[in-house]
Order: C-alpha cells, then structure tokens, then sequence
C-alpha cells in the first residue's frame, strides 16, 4: 500500500514538474514573440526616420546642384568668350557673378550617426542595407575633398579671378528666389577696356580654368552622392511596412 502511495505521488509530482515547465516555455515564448514586436517597431521607427533623412538630404542636395550646373555653365561660357571681338562688360558681369555663386551640399547626418553610434543600426534586418549605411559619411568624404579644394583656391586666387573688373556689379544681375537682399549695391562705372583686359589675361583665364575644372569635379561628385542616396532609399522602401 505504502509502495503504491509512493507511486502515485511520484508521478503527481513529476506531472506537477512538468505543467511548470511548459508553462515557463509557454512564458519564454510568449515574451520573445513580445521582444520580436518590438523590436520589428523600433525597425520601423528607425527605418522611417532614417527616410526622412534621406529624402531632406536628396532636397538640399538637388537644389545646391542646381546652382552648382549654373555656376559650371557660367565658367564655362566665360571660358568660352572670343577674345578678338569686343567685350561685351554687362555680359562679363552677369557670368561673373553666376560663376562665383556655388552652392556647398552640408549633409544631415544626425539620424544616421545616432543609429550606429546607439547600435540601433542592429535593428535592421536587411545587411544591404546596413553596409551601405555605414558606408554612407565616407561616400561623402570625395565631396567634400572637392568643395574644400573649390574654397581654399577661389579664396586663394579671388584676386585673380576677379581682376580688372568690380564684383560689385554683377550684384544687380543676380535675382535668387533663397536669397533675398534688403539693399542692392550700385555698380561703378568702368572702362571697356578693363573687360578686354580681363578677357584677354593669360593668367585670369588660367585661374578661371582652374576653378571650371574644381567645379566639374564637386557637380560630379554630388551627381554621384545622390545616386548613392537613391540606393539608400530604396532600400528603405523595400524594408518600411506601410
């Protein structure tokens, strides 16, 4: 009797055991399946604030490109001039001043910088994804290699590049809709002769080559970053749950 008592108890007990370890499965589960939502949410939340960076990137970026070309075109057209005809000194104005009105792309990278730096970056599924993310400050860094180039040698040679003719009345030929200015300056009368001088210096055009050349390469390489941006964000269509 005592033998069968033992029995029953034993396996009472081993059943007891047993309905606790499911139900702690069933809890571990449950709370992973809790964890998974989560973490699927905070994706989500990064991967949408991330486009939203990427999307004010592409705006800025188009727009400082846009006035980048026109300053390509302007160097260009200078360039282009013939210096056996007369200058024409209103014409020289209005490309003096389109060509030295560039623009520089000052990326946003709050949101990217926070994702890796917080190890949110882990979050994202897609390793594509991830790769180029990370990958994403150093696609800037020919860019920037090429617009501080562009600074440091049209502050060096201004004195070049504007030689013979005053900077001051290309002012009354620029009309931009970001650049609104309170007063305008009054151009100053200056001989034709100084525009034929200006036209006609070997070393003023140098400089100017020189600063059409600086010029291709940041227009270039801004076409390259917004492809790059693109990637990005198709990527992240791909991967935000509508």
């Amino acid at each position: 009797m005592s033998k069968g008592k033992t029995s029953k108890y034993l396996k009472y007990a081993i059943g007891e055991i047993i309905l606790v370890v499911i139900g702690i499965l069933i809890a571990l589960q449950i709370n992973n399946w809790n964890n998974h939502q989560q973490n699927i949410k905070k994706e989500q939340d990064v991967l949408k604030n991330l486009k939203a960076e990427v999307l004010q990137n592409l705006q800025e970026l188009r727009r400082d490109h846009a006035f980048n070309v026109e300053c390509l075109e302007a160097c260009y057209v200078l360039l282009g001039i013939d210096k056996t005809k007369p200058a024409n000194p209103l014409k020289i104005d209005s490309l003096l001043g389109t060509a030295l009105d560039y623009a520089t792309f000052d990326a946003r990278l709050g949101v990217v910088n926070d994702v890796i730096s917080s190890g949110k970056l882990e979050l994202i599924k897609d390793a594509d994804l991830r790769l180029l993310l990370n990958q994403w400050t150093g696609e800037l860094s020919d860019y920037v290699e090429d617009v501080v180039l562009r600074r440091n040698f049209v502050s060096i040679n201004y004195a070049i590049l504007t030689r013979y003719v005053p900077v001051r009345n290309s002012d009354k030929t620029q009309d931009r809709s970001d650049y609104q200015k309170s007063y305008q300056i009054k151009p100053i009368e200056v001989d034709t002769a100084n525009y034929q001088l200006f036209i006609e210096d070997t070393e003023v055009d140098n400089a100017w080559y020189s600063h059409y050349i600086n010029q291709t390469f940041v227009t270039i390489n801004e076409e390259e970053v917004e492809r790059f941006l693109l990637k990005i964000l198709d990527l992240l269509n791909k991967n935000i749950n509508d």
